[in-house]
């Protein structure tokens, strides 16, 4: 697979360099504060992300109540049509939902002042003044999705979800008709169910002939789908559903002429998936009721709490597809594009963020793809090290490991398969591996595997197995706060009171760093950055 996904990373950087991608982005977020951050940070980042040219014009829109990623999109497009005022829409448009609480990638997330998105990564923007972030990831890999789509006759707007990045394990076709009459596009991966995905992932159902979505399935075991697919018959197809999604500029057209007054009213809230896609599916409200019916059976309320909120949400969409026919001659077609086996970079969690990153030193499939993703080279030297931009003292006892633009100047330095961005350090002890991000210390251990450290600062900072680490920098001063994979939910007591010896709950970290101008955060972790080593 490593070979594919290569091939695609290179044509999403030639869709870069010929300046061949969107030509208008828009981000959505949910405060003032956001919408600002993502504004200049996408306008700094377009040359890497989008176009050579620069020429990709950036709108930030805010959301100001919870909408949920449909009614989100349908406002979020509202916003767009105002800004081209009247002018041609584009071919394509991308928009990244960067959203997300980011509980569980706490403390990381009150580090990144509350935007899991904005992690940085080990790529550096053309002019080396930043690193891109995950959405920056994200964002340039859809300009492959973007571009197939356009070129296979499709006209609307890809809508993503903020920092996954997604390549797809096949090298897609171009038939310039293939998807001009296809109205919406779900984005799978042909596998076959298994427990873990049954229960954590939705399934497209879908015709093999003509690669149109026939139903959506809801998360539940193993058992319950395999009964639910043998109901349905033999004669359709499955997919793990990826999660982003494409609209036609005539179904959104539409859903905004229906959905106009529930955006406005800031008690109603709907997600695209997977409720808006089965009502799309049912033919009528006796399927409808059904659903919900063997929804409940399985334990779960998702139907029952979205009639509670809005009880014509199935009316209403009824009243899309009928609107759709009467102007248009027939129903809408939601298409379904096959991704294969897709290399899908999920920096969102603690464990899938560690795996990620132990993996850029190791020359597996998923390690090799990861470096090529992020432009890193592949060479080693004689101690089995990769060194971009890295100064080591010539006694450090450092092997097998991925160093960027890191300057260690101790010689009692051991690092045995560790990862290192942007270090400062003078001594540097990681024996069983780890992760130093952004980091400068004078002295820093890592006394067991799997610990993660980002943004630290100071004169001596351990870590034990699996620790996660980060300082935040309030106007009032550097704040430790600390995590590990240990804490497997960061949901009730565990989020609003605090843990692990921290001085204050990860959700009051959050609303103190809600408050927080985020340039003199990021100036003062600089300033406690440059100080060292030494």
């Amino acid at each position: 697979m490593s070979e594919t996904w290569r091939v695609n990373i290179n044509t999403c950087r030639t869709i870069v360099a010929q300046s061949l991608g969107p030509g208008l982005v828009n981000l959505v977020s949910g405060s003032p504060a956001d919408q600002a951050f993502w504004q200049d940070r996408t306008r700094a980042a377009r040359r890497d992300v989008f176009r050579l040219d620069g020429c990709t014009q950036i709108l930030s829109s805010l959301e100001s109540a919870r909408k949920g990623n449909f009614l989100g999109s349908v406002n979020a497009w509202m916003e767009i049509k105002k800004t081209l005022s009247g002018h041609t829409y584009p071919p394509m448009i991308l928009m990244n939902m960067v959203f997300g609480q980011g509980k569980r990638l706490s403390p990381f997330t009150q580090a990144l002042g509350n935007r899991k998105p904005a992690f940085p990564t080990p790529m550096r923007s053309i002019d080396q003044h930043n690193y891109l972030t995950t959405a920056d990831i994200a964002s340039f890999t859809a300009g492959l999705w973007l571009n197939h789509l356009e070129a296979n006759g499709f006209r609307g707007i890809i809508v993503k979800w903020g920092d996954e990045a997604i390549l797809p394990g096949l090298l897609w076709s171009v038939d310039p008709d293939r998807y001009r009459d296809v109205d919406g596009m779900r984005f799978v991966w042909l596998t076959k169910p298994t427990d873990d995905l049954a229960r954590e992932k939705e399934w497209v159902e879908f015709d093999p002939q003509t690669h149109c979505m026939t139903f959506q399935y809801t998360r539940q075991e193993l058992n319950s789908l395999r009964h639910r697919l043998a109901e349905r018959g033999h004669d359709r197809s499955i997919g793990v559903n990826l999660g982003s999604l494409a609209i036609s500029y005539r179904l959104m057209e539409v859903a905004e002429a229906v959905f106009q007054a529930d955006v406005a009213d800031e008690q109603k809230w709907v997600d695209w998936d997977p409720y808006t896609w089965i009502a799309l599916a049912c033919r009528d409200e006796s399927e409808w009721a059904a659903e919900v019916a063997r929804e409940q059976r399985l334990g779960k309320t998702g139907m029952r709490d979205l009639q509670a909120r809005m009880p014509d949400f199935f009316q209403k969409i009824q009243q899309v597809k009928e609107t759709f026919r009467l102007r248009y001659g027939r129903l809408p077609v939601i298409g379904v594009l096959d991704f294969g086996e897709p290399f899908w970079m999920d920096w969102g969690l603690h464990l899938s963020l560690r795996r990620s990153l132990e993996a850029l030193t190791a020359d597996s499939e998923w390690g090799v793809t990861l470096r090529e993703l992020f432009g890193l080279p592949h060479d080693r030297d004689g101690r089995g090290n990769i060194l971009v931009h890295s100064a080591l003292p010539p006694g450090a006892d450092v092997r097998d490991s991925l160093l960027v633009d890191t300057v260690i100047t101790g010689d009692d330095t051991l690092i045995h398969g560790g990862l290192v961005v942007a270090g400062r350090h003078r001594s540097l002890h990681m024996p069983y591996g780890g992760c130093a991000l952004f980091c400068a210390a004078d002295k820093m251990m890592f006394n067991g595997p799997h610990a993660i450290a980002f943004k630290a600062t100071g004169k001596e900072l351990k870590l034990e197995q699996a620790e996660r680490l980060a300082h935040l920098y309030f106007t009032s001063g550097r704040l430790e706060m600390r995590s590990s994979e240990a804490l497997i939910s960061y949901e009730g007591e565990n989020y609003s009171l605090p843990v692990m010896g921290n001085p204050l709950s990860f959700e009051e970290a959050s609303r103190r760093m809600s408050l927080e101008d985020n340039r003199l955060v990021e100036n003062r972790w600089l300033e406690n950055w440059s100080r060292q080593p030494g």
